[in-house]
């Protein structure tokens, strides 16, 4: 086992090689109005926003598997996470988006696309990172689209429901802190209760299930929502999960679910 003093170097640079990364990204989400919106389909150029986030997100991932495989694969997506929320701390918030002639349905299917990615990453980390020490592979031998699908993978990834209701209970304002923290607690809520749920999976699907959740609910809200984005944003009748931006939730989520993991980690004398 590594010495504690290690691993927090390891976390650390870590972050910092992600913060690196990300922050670059930032002006290629420059809006009509001269500051970084908050989706791609914002930016003046959506296509190259679309392809710096990315490619962030790709060489984000490259370090969390580095991370991973160091720690275990739960720190290095939470370093990934860490990347995104620099950027997203960085970009508008659903005020910017309204006032910049946005829609909730644009919105609704990049939180989705976010959370196909944060599959995507999440399943990357986790195969150059091996399982969690504390969860057995299902079968060592077998292939490892089974370890990411399978029956009590997708039952855990109900949990992902409980961000929504974490996000329409804290979520009450267009703060941008706000939103990427109450997506954070939203994560790790979400990885407490797929811990009870279903304890022996590998968190794979999990790490994606908070952001799909919130992304279905974002598409609920799109759908029958029928006041221009602007004047319900100025009325305050978006619900809380149609408050946060897609890289808000897609931050939140992959730092939030690695926490709630650690939190609900069975102590040795349970074990």
């Amino acid at each position: 086992m590594q010495h504690p003093v290690v691993r927090y170097a390891v976390l650390a640079l870590g972050i910092l090689l992600c913060v690196a990364v990300m922050v670059p990204v930032v002006p290629f989400l420059a809006s009509a109005r001269g500051v970084a919106g908050p989706t791609a389909s914002d930016a003046i150029h959506p296509l190259q926003a679309a392809i710096a986030l990315a490619v962030g997100a790709a060489a984000c991932t490259a370090v969390a598997c580095a991370v991973g495989r160091l720690i275990n694969a739960a720190v290095g997506l939470f370093v990934l996470g860490c990347g995104l929320a620099v950027l997203a701390g960085r970009c508008g918030t659903i005020v910017d988006a309204a006032f910049d002639g946005d829609r909730l349905l644009p919105m609704a299917l990049e939180t989705l696309a976010w959370g196909a990615a944060a599959l995507a990453m999440s399943a990357a980390v986790f195969r150059a990172s091996g399982p969690l020490l504390d969860i057995p592979a299902r079968d060592a031998k077998g292939p490892f689209v089974a370890e990411v699908f399978n029956a009590d993978a997708f039952r855990g990834a109900l949990a992902g429901l409980v961000a929504v209701a974490v996000a329409w209970f804290f979520l009450r304002t267009d703060m941008k802190g706000q939103a990427i923290g109450t997506t954070v607690v939203a994560g790790a809520l979400s990885a407490i209760a797929a811990r009870r749920l279903q304890p022996g999976v590998q968190p794979i699907l999990l790490m994606a299930a908070p952001i799909l959740a919130l992304g279905l609910a974002q598409l609920f809200t799109a759908l029958t929502l029928k006041a221009p984005l602007d004047a319900a944003v100025t009325a305050g009748a978006l619900p809380g999960w149609s408050r946060a931006m897609p890289i808000d939730v897609a931050a939140g989520a992959l730092i939030g679910v690695p926490v709630g993991l650690g939190w609900s980690k069975p102590s040795p004398a349970d074990e």
